[in-house]
Protein backbone atom coordinates (compact mmCIF):
# COMPACT_ATOMS: atom_id res chain seq x y z
CA UNK A 1 0.00 0.00 0.00
CA UNK A 2 2.58 2.41 0.96
CA UNK A 3 4.33 1.43 -2.51
CA UNK A 4 1.43 2.29 -4.58
CA UNK A 5 0.74 5.98 -2.14
CA UNK A 6 4.70 6.31 -3.67
CA UNK A 7 3.65 5.73 -7.08
CA UNK A 8 0.82 8.43 -7.31
CA UNK A 9 2.79 10.65 -5.64
CA UNK A 10 5.83 10.49 -8.32
CA UNK A 11 2.82 9.95 -11.58
CA UNK A 12 1.59 13.53 -10.15
CA UNK A 13 4.42 15.63 -9.74
CA UNK A 14 5.39 14.25 -12.93
CA UNK A 15 2.32 15.53 -14.65
CA UNK A 16 2.45 18.74 -13.06
CA UNK A 17 6.41 19.29 -13.92
CA UNK A 18 4.98 17.97 -17.66
CA UNK A 19 2.43 20.21 -17.62
CA UNK A 20 4.78 23.47 -16.33
CA UNK A 21 6.89 21.88 -19.47
CA UNK A 22 4.36 22.61 -22.05
CA UNK A 23 3.17 26.09 -21.11
CA UNK A 24 6.94 27.37 -21.20
CA UNK A 25 7.07 25.72 -24.37
CA UNK A 26 3.42 27.48 -25.45
CA UNK A 27 4.18 31.06 -24.17
CA UNK A 28 7.74 30.71 -25.98
CA UNK A 29 6.25 29.98 -29.25
CA UNK A 30 3.24 32.77 -28.37
CA UNK A 31 6.75 35.30 -27.85
CA UNK A 32 8.46 34.15 -31.20
CA UNK A 33 5.04 34.66 -33.11
CA UNK A 34 4.70 38.73 -32.15
CA UNK A 35 8.63 39.01 -32.11
CA UNK A 36 8.25 38.00 -36.03
CA UNK A 37 4.71 40.08 -36.14
CA UNK A 38 6.26 42.84 -34.66
CA UNK A 39 9.44 42.78 -36.35
CA UNK A 40 9.62 41.67 -39.91
CA UNK A 41 12.69 39.61 -40.82
CA UNK A 42 15.26 40.64 -43.13
CA UNK A 43 17.48 43.01 -40.48
CA UNK A 44 19.45 40.94 -38.06
CA UNK A 45 19.35 42.10 -34.24
CA UNK A 46 22.82 42.60 -34.03
CA UNK A 47 22.64 45.19 -36.82
CA UNK A 48 19.18 47.37 -35.40
CA UNK A 49 21.24 47.46 -31.92
CA UNK A 50 24.89 48.76 -33.12
CA UNK A 51 25.00 49.12 -36.94
CA UNK A 52 25.91 46.51 -39.49
CA UNK A 53 29.57 47.19 -40.56
CA UNK A 54 28.72 47.03 -43.99
CA UNK A 55 25.28 48.55 -46.01
CA UNK A 56 22.35 45.95 -46.72
CA UNK A 57 23.07 44.66 -50.40
CA UNK A 58 21.45 46.45 -53.06
CA UNK A 59 19.10 44.56 -55.52
CA UNK A 60 20.75 43.23 -58.58
CA UNK A 61 17.61 45.43 -60.81
CA UNK A 62 18.51 48.86 -59.12
CA UNK A 63 21.52 51.14 -61.00
CA UNK A 64 23.62 53.59 -59.13
CA UNK A 65 22.74 56.93 -58.98
CA UNK A 66 25.96 58.58 -57.50
CA UNK A 67 28.96 57.74 -55.94
CA UNK A 68 30.15 58.80 -52.48
CA UNK A 69 33.73 60.54 -53.64
CA UNK A 70 35.29 61.73 -50.05
CA UNK A 71 34.62 61.01 -46.44
CA UNK A 72 35.77 62.75 -43.69
CA UNK A 73 35.48 61.26 -39.96
CA UNK A 74 32.52 59.40 -39.22
CA UNK A 75 30.00 58.49 -41.84
CA UNK A 76 27.20 56.50 -41.39
CA UNK A 77 25.04 54.81 -44.75
CA UNK A 78 21.49 53.37 -44.66
CA UNK A 79 20.38 51.78 -47.84
CA UNK A 80 16.65 52.70 -48.91
CA UNK A 81 15.80 48.81 -48.86
CA UNK A 82 16.69 48.92 -45.51
CA UNK A 83 15.81 50.13 -41.63
CA UNK A 84 19.75 49.18 -40.79
CA UNK A 85 22.62 52.17 -40.81
CA UNK A 86 26.13 50.95 -41.37
CA UNK A 87 29.53 52.39 -42.42
CA UNK A 88 30.08 54.70 -45.56
CA UNK A 89 33.36 54.41 -47.44
CA UNK A 90 35.00 56.04 -50.25
CA UNK A 91 33.88 54.98 -53.50
CA UNK A 92 31.49 53.38 -52.12
CA UNK A 93 27.75 53.60 -55.04
CA UNK A 94 24.87 55.33 -53.82
CA UNK A 95 20.81 54.22 -55.24
CA UNK A 96 17.97 56.08 -55.04
CA UNK A 97 16.19 56.44 -51.58
CA UNK A 98 19.93 55.87 -49.78
CA UNK A 99 20.68 57.85 -46.95
CA UNK A 100 23.81 59.64 -45.40
CA UNK A 101 24.32 60.87 -42.29
CA UNK A 102 27.49 62.74 -40.79
CA UNK A 103 28.20 63.59 -37.23
CA UNK A 104 30.11 66.35 -35.36
CA UNK A 105 33.43 67.42 -37.70
CA UNK A 106 32.40 64.81 -40.42
CA UNK A 107 31.48 65.35 -43.95
CA UNK A 108 30.93 63.02 -46.97
CA UNK A 109 30.94 64.34 -50.75
CA UNK A 110 28.19 62.20 -53.35
CA UNK A 111 29.16 63.22 -56.85
CA UNK A 112 26.48 63.04 -59.38
CA UNK A 113 29.68 63.27 -62.62
CA UNK A 114 33.04 64.43 -62.27
CA UNK A 115 32.24 68.54 -61.75
CA UNK A 116 28.38 67.81 -60.40
CA UNK A 117 28.51 67.28 -56.55
CA UNK A 118 27.27 68.08 -53.30
CA UNK A 119 28.86 68.02 -50.00
CA UNK A 120 27.40 67.06 -46.71
CA UNK A 121 28.06 69.05 -43.86
CA UNK A 122 28.68 67.98 -39.88
CA UNK A 123 25.76 66.46 -38.01
CA UNK A 124 23.73 66.23 -41.10
CA UNK A 125 20.98 64.11 -42.90
CA UNK A 126 20.39 63.58 -47.04
CA UNK A 127 18.15 61.43 -48.54
CA UNK A 128 18.79 61.19 -52.61
CA UNK A 129 15.85 59.63 -54.68
CA UNK A 130 15.25 59.32 -57.97
CA UNK A 131 12.67 60.29 -59.67
CA UNK A 132 11.86 59.14 -63.32
CA UNK A 133 14.21 56.09 -62.36
CA UNK A 134 11.92 54.33 -65.23
CA UNK A 135 12.96 57.43 -68.26
CA UNK A 136 16.25 56.29 -69.56
CA UNK A 137 16.06 58.82 -72.68
CA UNK A 138 16.35 62.44 -71.21
CA UNK A 139 18.00 63.76 -67.71
CA UNK A 140 18.49 61.96 -64.79
CA UNK A 141 15.86 63.94 -61.89
CA UNK A 142 16.69 63.42 -58.40
CA UNK A 143 15.07 65.25 -55.09
CA UNK A 144 17.34 65.45 -52.38
CA UNK A 145 16.27 65.99 -48.87
CA UNK A 146 18.48 67.80 -46.44
CA UNK A 147 18.17 68.00 -42.72
CA UNK A 148 21.62 70.04 -41.81
CA UNK A 149 24.13 71.39 -44.27
CA UNK A 150 24.44 70.99 -47.76
CA UNK A 151 26.83 72.53 -50.45
CA UNK A 152 26.04 72.02 -54.51
CA UNK A 153 27.96 72.71 -56.96
CA UNK A 154 26.68 72.09 -60.47
CA UNK A 155 28.83 72.34 -64.11
CA UNK A 156 27.08 73.94 -67.12
CA UNK A 157 26.88 70.73 -69.07
CA UNK A 158 25.33 68.82 -66.20
CA UNK A 159 22.78 65.78 -67.51
CA UNK A 160 21.01 65.47 -64.23
CA UNK A 161 17.97 67.68 -63.03
CA UNK A 162 18.18 68.50 -59.12
CA UNK A 163 15.76 69.51 -56.33
CA UNK A 164 16.30 69.53 -52.76
CA UNK A 165 13.57 70.05 -49.51
CA UNK A 166 14.75 71.93 -46.65
CA UNK A 167 12.73 73.25 -43.93
CA UNK A 168 9.21 72.21 -45.15
CA UNK A 169 10.09 74.05 -48.65
CA UNK A 170 10.93 72.34 -52.07
CA UNK A 171 13.20 74.70 -54.32
CA UNK A 172 14.50 73.82 -57.84
CA UNK A 173 17.97 74.35 -59.42
CA UNK A 174 17.55 76.02 -62.98
CA UNK A 175 19.91 74.83 -66.03
CA UNK A 176 23.38 75.78 -66.39
CA UNK A 177 25.98 76.21 -63.40
CA UNK A 178 25.07 76.72 -60.32
CA UNK A 179 27.19 77.12 -56.24
CA UNK A 180 24.66 77.07 -53.19
CA UNK A 181 24.45 76.07 -49.72
CA UNK A 182 21.92 75.16 -47.50
CA UNK A 183 22.09 75.87 -43.70
CA UNK A 184 20.49 75.10 -40.65
CA UNK A 185 19.34 78.26 -38.24
CA UNK A 186 19.59 77.94 -33.91
CA UNK A 187 15.11 78.42 -34.24
CA UNK A 188 15.09 75.18 -37.06
CA UNK A 189 14.70 77.24 -40.03
CA UNK A 190 16.94 76.80 -42.74
CA UNK A 191 18.94 79.49 -45.26
CA UNK A 192 19.76 79.20 -48.86
CA UNK A 193 22.41 80.77 -50.40
CA UNK A 194 22.86 80.83 -53.90
CA UNK A 195 26.60 81.62 -55.04
CA UNK A 196 26.20 81.31 -58.72
CA UNK A 197 23.11 80.68 -61.71
CA UNK A 198 19.64 80.15 -60.12
CA UNK A 199 17.07 78.38 -57.90
CA UNK A 200 13.73 78.63 -57.70
CA UNK A 201 11.46 78.12 -54.44
CA UNK A 202 8.38 76.59 -55.37
CA UNK A 203 5.41 76.20 -53.25
CA UNK A 204 1.54 77.37 -52.70
CA UNK A 205 2.46 80.92 -52.88
CA UNK A 206 4.19 80.73 -56.04
CA UNK A 207 7.49 80.87 -57.13
CA UNK A 208 10.36 82.17 -55.17
CA UNK A 209 12.88 83.55 -57.74
CA UNK A 210 17.02 83.42 -56.18
CA UNK A 211 19.58 84.21 -58.39
CA UNK A 212 23.14 84.48 -58.25
CA UNK A 213 24.49 86.48 -54.55
CA UNK A 214 20.84 86.21 -53.41
CA UNK A 215 20.04 84.20 -50.11
CA UNK A 216 16.41 83.43 -48.60
CA UNK A 217 14.99 81.95 -45.38
CA UNK A 218 13.09 78.95 -45.43
CA UNK A 219 10.41 78.52 -42.35
CA UNK A 220 8.26 75.72 -42.01
CA UNK A 221 4.96 76.54 -42.68
CA UNK A 222 5.54 80.02 -43.94
CA UNK A 223 5.23 80.72 -46.80
CA UNK A 224 9.35 81.99 -48.57
CA UNK A 225 9.94 85.74 -48.66
CA UNK A 226 11.37 87.69 -51.28
CA UNK A 227 15.26 87.14 -51.73
CA UNK A 228 17.96 89.68 -50.27
CA UNK A 229 21.06 90.07 -51.27
CA UNK A 230 23.91 88.22 -49.35
CA UNK A 231 26.37 89.67 -47.13
CA UNK A 232 29.29 91.29 -49.22
CA UNK A 233 32.87 89.55 -48.60
CA UNK A 234 35.20 90.39 -45.94
CA UNK A 235 38.48 92.40 -46.38
CA UNK A 236 41.62 90.38 -44.92
CA UNK A 237 44.01 92.09 -43.33
CA UNK A 238 47.35 90.44 -41.96
CA UNK A 239 47.77 88.24 -39.12
CA UNK A 240 49.48 90.57 -36.56
CA UNK A 241 51.06 88.66 -33.00
CA UNK A 242 48.68 88.83 -30.33
CA UNK A 243 51.37 90.13 -27.85
CA UNK A 244 53.16 88.87 -25.70
CA UNK A 245 54.96 86.95 -28.00
CA UNK A 246 58.31 86.09 -29.21
CA UNK A 247 58.35 86.56 -32.85
CA UNK A 248 58.22 89.24 -35.46
CA UNK A 249 55.85 88.90 -38.67
CA UNK A 250 58.01 89.68 -42.31
CA UNK A 251 55.71 90.94 -44.49
CA UNK A 252 54.98 89.13 -47.58
CA UNK A 253 51.85 91.05 -49.02
CA UNK A 254 48.83 92.31 -47.79
CA UNK A 255 46.89 88.96 -46.49
CA UNK A 256 50.32 87.11 -46.06
CA UNK A 257 52.86 86.91 -42.91
CA UNK A 258 55.77 84.94 -42.30
CA UNK A 259 56.46 84.41 -38.16
CA UNK A 260 59.80 83.81 -36.83
CA UNK A 261 60.26 81.85 -33.38
CA UNK A 262 62.91 80.23 -31.49
CA UNK A 263 60.60 77.55 -28.75
CA UNK A 264 57.36 78.90 -28.52
CA UNK A 265 54.75 79.40 -30.98
CA UNK A 266 53.12 82.67 -30.70
CA UNK A 267 50.10 83.35 -30.67
CA UNK A 268 48.44 85.02 -33.87
CA UNK A 269 45.82 87.42 -34.28
CA UNK A 270 43.70 87.18 -37.61
CA UNK A 271 41.39 90.40 -38.30
CA UNK A 272 39.57 91.45 -41.05
CA UNK A 273 37.34 94.23 -41.89
CA UNK A 274 33.21 94.10 -42.39
CA UNK A 275 30.23 94.90 -41.35
CA UNK A 276 27.82 93.85 -39.08
CA UNK A 277 26.28 89.75 -38.47
CA UNK A 278 27.96 86.78 -37.19
CA UNK A 279 31.60 85.39 -39.24
CA UNK A 280 32.48 82.15 -40.42
CA UNK A 281 35.83 81.51 -40.05
CA UNK A 282 38.33 78.64 -41.91
CA UNK A 283 41.83 77.55 -40.94
CA UNK A 284 43.60 74.86 -43.55
CA UNK A 285 47.13 73.26 -44.26
CA UNK A 286 45.66 73.38 -48.00
CA UNK A 287 44.72 75.85 -50.32
CA UNK A 288 41.30 73.91 -51.06
CA UNK A 289 39.80 74.18 -47.30
CA UNK A 290 39.30 70.43 -47.54
CA UNK A 291 39.97 69.52 -44.33
CA UNK A 292 40.12 72.55 -42.13
CA UNK A 293 42.01 73.01 -38.71
CA UNK A 294 39.91 75.78 -37.36
CA UNK A 295 35.93 75.51 -38.39
CA UNK A 296 34.58 78.14 -36.43
CA UNK A 297 31.60 81.00 -36.47
CA UNK A 298 32.73 84.07 -34.69
CA UNK A 299 30.70 87.47 -33.06
CA UNK A 300 33.88 89.75 -34.38
CA UNK A 301 35.98 90.33 -37.04
CA UNK A 302 39.52 88.55 -35.40
CA UNK A 303 40.15 85.32 -34.29
CA UNK A 304 43.11 84.77 -31.92
CA UNK A 305 45.03 81.28 -31.91
CA UNK A 306 48.14 80.04 -30.06
CA UNK A 307 47.96 76.13 -31.27
CA UNK A 308 49.82 76.50 -34.35
CA UNK A 309 52.95 75.13 -35.01
CA UNK A 310 55.71 75.41 -37.45
CA UNK A 311 54.14 75.30 -41.30
CA UNK A 312 52.26 77.25 -43.75
CA UNK A 313 48.55 78.00 -42.81
CA UNK A 314 45.77 79.27 -45.75
CA UNK A 315 43.17 81.42 -44.05
CA UNK A 316 39.55 82.57 -45.14
CA UNK A 317 36.22 84.54 -43.66
CA UNK A 318 33.04 85.32 -44.59
CA UNK A 319 29.76 87.27 -43.46
CA UNK A 320 26.76 86.02 -41.89
CA UNK A 321 23.97 87.47 -41.62
CA UNK A 322 20.20 86.55 -40.55
CA UNK A 323 21.33 82.82 -41.32
CA UNK A 324 22.24 83.81 -44.83
CA UNK A 325 26.00 83.27 -45.40
CA UNK A 326 27.84 85.53 -48.24
CA UNK A 327 31.13 85.16 -50.41
CA UNK A 328 34.54 83.72 -49.05
CA UNK A 329 37.01 86.61 -48.30
CA UNK A 330 40.49 86.82 -50.54
CA UNK A 331 42.35 83.86 -49.15
CA UNK A 332 45.06 84.75 -46.73
CA UNK A 333 48.34 82.98 -45.82
CA UNK A 334 50.37 82.52 -42.70
CA UNK A 335 53.82 80.95 -42.31
CA UNK A 336 55.57 80.11 -38.88
CA UNK A 337 59.04 79.40 -38.79
CA UNK A 338 60.74 77.63 -36.18
CA UNK A 339 64.73 78.97 -35.82
CA UNK A 340 67.12 77.17 -33.65
CA UNK A 341 70.78 78.23 -35.46
CA UNK A 342 72.35 81.36 -34.30
CA UNK A 343 72.37 83.92 -37.50
CA UNK A 344 76.24 83.77 -39.22
CA UNK A 345 77.67 86.93 -38.05
CA UNK A 346 81.58 88.12 -39.61
CA UNK A 347 82.80 90.98 -38.28
CA UNK A 348 86.11 92.91 -39.45
CA UNK A 349 87.76 94.13 -36.37
CA UNK A 350 90.36 96.54 -36.06
CA UNK A 351 93.99 94.70 -35.24
CA UNK A 352 94.56 93.99 -31.57
CA UNK A 353 96.88 96.94 -31.80
CA UNK A 354 96.14 99.89 -33.03
CA UNK A 355 96.69 103.95 -33.36
CA UNK A 356 94.24 105.92 -31.06
CA UNK A 357 91.55 107.40 -33.39
CA UNK A 358 88.44 106.44 -36.13
CA UNK A 359 88.33 103.07 -37.37
CA UNK A 360 85.23 101.31 -39.28
CA UNK A 361 84.14 98.65 -38.03
CA UNK A 362 82.16 96.43 -40.78
CA UNK A 363 80.84 93.24 -41.01
CA UNK A 364 77.73 91.17 -42.46
CA UNK A 365 75.00 88.76 -40.85
CA UNK A 366 71.39 87.16 -42.10
CA UNK A 367 69.08 89.15 -43.80
CA UNK A 368 66.57 90.59 -41.41
CA UNK A 369 68.73 90.53 -38.26
CA UNK A 370 69.45 93.30 -36.22
CA UNK A 371 73.34 94.40 -35.16
CA UNK A 372 74.13 96.37 -31.88
CA UNK A 373 77.56 97.43 -31.51
CA UNK A 374 78.07 98.05 -28.29
CA UNK A 375 75.10 98.17 -27.08
CA UNK A 376 73.40 100.61 -29.84
CA UNK A 377 71.74 99.40 -32.97
CA UNK A 378 73.22 99.89 -36.55
CA UNK A 379 71.50 99.89 -39.64
CA UNK A 380 71.90 97.12 -42.24
CA UNK A 381 71.35 96.77 -45.42
CA UNK A 382 68.81 94.44 -47.49
CA UNK A 383 71.91 91.74 -47.75
CA UNK A 384 72.48 92.06 -44.04
CA UNK A 385 75.47 94.53 -44.26
CA UNK A 386 76.53 96.89 -41.80
CA UNK A 387 79.03 99.05 -41.46
CA UNK A 388 79.85 101.92 -38.33
CA UNK A 389 83.02 103.98 -37.29
CA UNK A 390 84.17 103.75 -33.79
CA UNK A 391 86.77 106.36 -32.26
CA UNK A 392 89.84 104.37 -30.56
CA UNK A 393 90.59 105.45 -27.29
CA UNK A 394 94.12 105.27 -25.88
CA UNK A 395 94.70 101.97 -23.76
CA UNK A 396 92.82 99.05 -23.74
CA UNK A 397 88.88 99.29 -25.74
CA UNK A 398 86.64 96.67 -26.02
CA UNK A 399 84.36 96.66 -29.50
CA UNK A 400 81.42 94.11 -29.32
CA UNK A 401 78.58 93.28 -31.85
CA UNK A 402 75.39 91.50 -31.55
CA UNK A 403 73.80 89.72 -34.66
CA UNK A 404 69.66 89.14 -33.49
CA UNK A 405 67.49 87.63 -35.93
CA UNK A 406 63.24 87.64 -35.73
CA UNK A 407 63.25 84.57 -34.02
CA UNK A 408 66.08 86.04 -30.92
CA UNK A 409 68.54 83.27 -31.82
CA UNK A 410 71.97 85.93 -31.21
CA UNK A 411 75.21 85.33 -32.41
CA UNK A 412 78.73 87.57 -31.10
CA UNK A 413 81.39 88.73 -31.80
CA UNK A 414 83.87 90.50 -29.87
CA UNK A 415 87.56 92.10 -29.59
CA UNK A 416 90.19 93.70 -27.24
CA UNK A 417 91.93 96.83 -28.69
CA UNK A 418 95.07 99.10 -27.80
CA UNK A 419 94.67 102.13 -28.48
CA UNK A 420 98.27 103.17 -29.22
CA UNK A 421 99.14 107.25 -28.98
Amino acid sequence: MVAGTRARRWGALAAEAGGALLLVLALFWIFIVLLYALFPSGTPLKEMIGGSPEPAATPAERSAEATLSSLMREVRLRRGNSIAWGGAREGMQLFSQDAVQTFDRSGATISFGARDRLSVGSNSLVVVTRLNARDETGPRSYRVQVAGELRGSLSAARKLRLEFAAAGHLARVEPGAARFRVSPNADNSASLAVYAGEVQIVGKGGKVRVPANFGVTLREGVLAGRAVALPAAPVPAAPVPAAPVPAAPVPGGPERAVYRYRLLPPRVRFTWSGGGGDYHFQLSKTARFDNCLLDQRLAAPELVSGKLTKGSYFWRVSRVEEGREGLFSRTGRCELQQLLRAPALSVSFPPESAPAGPYTVSGETEPGSRVFLDGSELATGSAGEFSHEVRLKPGVNLIRVESLDPAGNASYASRIVYGRL
